[in-house]
């Protein structure tokens, strides 16, 4: 005679999971609290129920703020994706007409396509069945020109580098702010933050993807600085173990961070002392155009579905 041994699983609340992912985002319990709106005591106490409902420790705790473990970078993928399944189940059979039809052309740039757009694009893809979307990676300049030559419906981009905005309108999607990144032993991550003057000795990389260092090359002419470049990549993963092994530092949106480089190894983030303006991806199409159903059907969708989420988190 077997006795059924039942495993209960672990429980835990949306709450804690979005106090979790908020805490992850800001890495300072103090940043979360002002964002969420409660208290700094409400976020620890339900990340540390959190910790103890999954036995596992999610962040490693600083005197300059919190970080995710290896564990914890795993499990926030699932908390994402956990709170993006309820904010659809809550609002999307209730929103649109899922029966548009027709076809897409999308265009979107380099970083906006491998660190923001899939998860969404699969998601409208599931919602609207029925229409046939095409997606090709582009530069800015050539996102623009397919826009205002009528080969594209609507582009996913760097909105703060648009040159032709007079021809073209946008909706803002998300703002990410600009950090500087450095090694898991810097000295400086003793620092509440660091000045672009501070930074202008050490050895610099600039990621050249979407026009990464002619961005970022505009803020320390502002302060008349020139950074010491030492290495200069289109690889994301390139800059990472560049900046994990203690190599260089680099200031770069936290839309592409990571915790880890490919060999495993840690990287930590430093809030820049100057106002540096955030990345702005946006939704952007031709003011000559009118949009088709699918792509206002598109345009709306990715409208919604960001905000709402980004709100939540």
């Amino acid at each position: 005679m077997h006795t059924e041994i039942v495993v209960k699983p672990p429980v835990f609340t949306l709450r804690q999971l979005a106090y979790f992912v908020t805490a992850a985002k800001h890495g300072k319990i103090a940043n979360a609290a002002v964002d969420v709106g409660i208290s700094q005591s409400a976020i620890t106490t339900a990340i540390l129920e959190l910790e103890r409902t999954l036995g596992v420790s999610l962040f490693d705790r600083h005197a300059y703020g919190v970080t995710l473990t290896h564990r914890g970078h795993m499990f926030h993928q699932h908390a994402l994706a956990v709170l993006g399944a309820v904010d659809e189940a809550q609002r999307w059979p209730f929103q649109a007409d899922s029966n548009i039809a027709g076809t897409l052309r999308v265009v979107a740039t380099h970083v906006v396509v491998g660190y923001f757009m899939l998860p969404y694009l699969a998601k409208f893809r599931s919602q609207y069945p029925n229409v046939d979307i095409t997606l090709v990676e582009l530069t800015r300049p050539e996102c623009e020109d397919a826009l205002l030559e009528g080969q594209a419906d609507c582009a996913v981009m760097l909105t703060s580098n648009l040159e032709d905005s007079d021809r073209l309108a946008s909706t803002a999607l998300l703002k990410a702010r600009r950090q500087l990144w450095v090694s898991a032993n810097s000295p400086l991550l003793a620092q509440k933050t660091v000045s672009l003057r501070e930074v202008e000795s050490l050895p610099y990389v600039f990621l050249l993807v979407d026009e990464g260092e002619k961005v970022i090359r505009t803020y320390w002419k502002t302060l008349g600085l020139e950074p010491n470049v030492v290495f200069r990549t289109s690889s994301m993963e390139a800059m990472r173990e560049w900046i994990a092994l203690g190599q260089g530092v680099t200031i770069v949106a936290d839309t592409v961070y990571r915790p880890w480089s490919l060999e495993g190894r840690r990287i930590e983030r430093v809030p820049i002392l100057e106002t540096i303006p955030p990345m702005e991806i946006g939704i952007v199409w031709s003011k000559d155009k009118v949009l088709s159903d699918a792509a206002r059907g598109f345009v709306d969708y990715l409208a919604g579905a960001v905000q709402q989420f980004d709100s939540q988190i």
